[in-house]
C-alpha cells in the first residue's frame, strides 16, 4: 500500500509539474518582452541613394528598471531570385528608461538603389522595415506592381488560407517589381498575445516566400480596432511594427509616388486623422507636382460598393484625394472586387486574397489580385482571378497555361463594372542548376539569371499555353 501511494504521489507530482510548466510557458508567451519598438519614422520621407537618412525609433520599456541595450543594424538586399545577403552596417547603445518611451536616432546613407530590409536587433527585441532606395529622379516610366488585400484566415486558430499561398506562387511567376498588400494580414481579433505571435509567425513564413518585395498597409484585424476611434490594442500595434515597421509612409518608384496609409491606428480607428492627416496633406502638397502619378493605398475604403463599410471620415479624405489629382486609390477591408471612378480618380477595392468573401461572384465576390502596369503618362490595371496560372514542371520543361480567358461582368444594385482578361507577362518561369553546370532555356522572350537560377520571360494571351525548355550542359 505504501509503495502504491508513493507511485500515485510521484505521478501526481509529475502531472502538476507539467501543468505548472505549461502555465508558466504560456504566461511568458502571452507577454510582449519588457522592451519593444512602438514606431519608426524617417527623414527625408523619400529615401534616395547617397542621401543621408535619419531613422527615429521609439522604444518602450514597460519594466521596473532602466535597460542598457546594444542594437545591431543590418541591411538585407532583396533580389529577384532570392534574398542576396545580410550585412551589418552599424550598431548603437541606448539606455531605455523604465516605464517610458525612449527615442533614438540612427543615420545612414544608402550607397546603392534597390529594395532592402532594414533590421534593428538587440537581445530583447527587433524591428524589420522594408524600404526602397531610389536612384533619384528617374526616367524609368515602364514598370509593374501588384496589389491585393485581406488574406486573413476566418478565425484565430486557422492557418493562412490556401488562396493566399497560391497568390504568392503566381506572384513569383509574374514577378512584378514590387507588391502592396492593403491590410488584414492576420486574424487578430479576440486573440491574446500568444495567439497573435503564432498568427504573425504563420503569416511571415508565407510573406517571406515571396521573391517580390511586399509593402503592407495596416488593417483593423492587426490592430484589433473597432468602429470607435479610441479602440484598439497598443500591444497588437507594437507586434505589427516589430514585423512590418512604419504605419504610414511614402516612397518613389520611376515616375510615380506611392503613399501607404493606416486607417486603423490605435486611438484613431476607422479614420485618417490627427498627425497622419497633417502628414498626408503635407506630402501631397510638397510632392504632387514632381510625379506623373500618385498612387494611394489604404485598408478601409473611402469609396466602395453600396452598403459596404467605409472610413468614418471618408467625406473629409475624399476631397483631399480629388484636390491633388491622385491617380488611383487601392483599398481593402470589403472582401470583394470593386471599381469606381470619381472626379478623375480611380478607386479600387481589392479584398480577395483569401479571407471569407462578402458578396456573390456576380457582385465581385471572387478571390483575385491586381497587376498594375505604369507606362509613361498612362497606367493599366489587370484583374487576375485566383487561380489564374496553371504550371506543370517536369524538371527540364515547364508548361504554363493562362486560365483566365473570359470576362467577369459584375453588378450590384444599379451599378456595374467589368474585369476583362488581358495578355499576361511572366518573368519567373525558373530552373535551377548546380555550380559549374551550364544551362540554356528555349521558347522565351528573354532571361533573368541570378545565383544558379535562370528564369524565362514569356507572354501569354488569355487561354494560351506555352512550354519552356531547359538544356543542361
Amino acid at each position: 500500500m505504501v509503495s502504491y501511494s508513493k507511485k500515485r504521489l510521484f505521478l501526481a507530482s509529475i502531472i502538476l509539474l507539467v501543468v505548472v510548466s505549461g502555465g508558466v510557458y504560456y504566461y511568458y508567451q502571452n507577454q510582449l518582452s519588457e522592451v519593444y519598438f512602438t514606431n519608426i519614422v524617417w527623414s527625408p520621407e523619400i529615401i534616395r541613394k547617397n542621401v543621408p537618412v535619419t531613422f527615429s525609433l521609439n522604444i518602450t520599456n514597460k519594466g521596473m528598471f532602466d535597460k542598457k541595450l546594444i542594437f545591431e543594424v543590418f541591411l538585407e538586399k532583396v533580389c529577384h531570385a532570392t534574398i542576396c545577403r545580410q550585412d551589418k552596417i552599424g550598431e548603437f547603445t541606448v539606455t531605455v528608461k523604465r516605464g517610458s518611451v525612449t527615442q533614438v536616432n540612427y543615420t545612414y546613407s544608402f550607397p546603392e538603389e534597390g529594395f532592402y530590409h532594414l533590421i534593428f536587433r538587440s537581445s530583447e527585441t527587433s524591428l524589420r522595415q522594408l524600404i526602397y532606395v531610389s536612384p533619384g529622379k528617374s526616367s524609368q516610366s515602364v514598370f509593374r506592381f501588384a496589389v491585393f488585400g485581406d488574406n486573413r484566415p476566418p478565425d484565430a486558430v486557422t492557418p493562412q488560407p490556401a488562396v493566399f499561398k497560391e497568390l504568392i506562387r503566381e506572384l513569383n511567376l509574374i514577378r512584378p517589381e514590387f507588391a502592396i498588400l492593403v491590410g488584414d494580414v492576420i486574424y487578430g481579433y479576440r486573440s491574446d498575445i500568444a495567439r497573435l505571435k503564432w498568427q504573425w509567425s504563420d503569416f511571415m513564413s508565407i510573406y517571406d516566400s515571396s521573391i517580390v518585395p511586399i509593402f503592407v498597409a495596416p488593417g483593423n484585424h492587426e490592430m484589433q480596432t473597432e468602429e470607435l476611434p479610441e479602440s484598439g490594442n497598443p500591444e497588437a500595434q507594437a507586434l505589427y511594427v516589430m514585423h512590418l515597421g512604419r504605419l504610414y509612409f511614402a516612397f518613389e518608384y520611376g515616375n510615380s509616388l506611392f503613399i501607404i496609409l493606416d486607417t486603423d491606428m490605435v486611438g484613431h480607428a476607422s479614420e485618417i486623422s490627427g498627425e497622419q492627416l497633417i502628414w498626408l496633406e503635407r506630402i501631397l502638397k510638397e510632392y504632387r507636382n514632381d510625379y506623373e502619378h500618385v498612387f494611394v493605398f489604404m485598408h478601409k475604403p473611402v469609396i466602395s460598393y453600396e452598403g459596404a463599410d467605409i472610413l468614418n471620415n471618408h467625406d473629409e479624405i475624399l476631397p483631399i484625394l480629388i484636390k491633388y489629382k491622385v491617380t488611383a486609390v487601392f483599398q481593402g477591408h470589403n472582401h470583394a472586387y470593386y471599381y469606381e471612378r470619381v472626379n478623375g480618380t480611380d478607386f479600387y477595392v481589392t479584398g480577395g486574397a483569401g479571407a471569407p468573401l462578402y458578396l456573390r461572384p456576380e457582385s465581385g465576390g471572387i478571390n483575385h489580385f491586381l497587376i498594375v502596369t505604369v507606362n509613361g503618362t498612362s497606367y493599366d490595371v489587370q484583374f487576375l482571378p485566383i487561380p489564374a496560372i496553371e504550371v506543370a514542371d517536369s524538371g527540364n520543361s515547364i508548361r504554363v497555361k493562362y486560365q483566365f480567358d473570359s470576362p467577369y461582368y459584375f453588378r450590384r444594385y444599379d451599378y456595374s463594372w467589368v474585369a476583362e482578361p488581358k495578355p499576361l507577362l511572366l518573368q519567373g518561369v525558373c530552373f535551377s542548376y548546380k555550380s559549374g553546370e551550364k544551362m540554356t532555356i528555349e521558347n522565351v522572350l528573354g532571361i533573368i539569371e541570378e545565383d544558379n537560377i535562370i528564369c524565362g520571360i514569356i507572354k501569354l494571351k488569355p487561354g494560351e499555353e506555352k512550354t519552356v525548355y531547359a538544356r543542361r550542359e
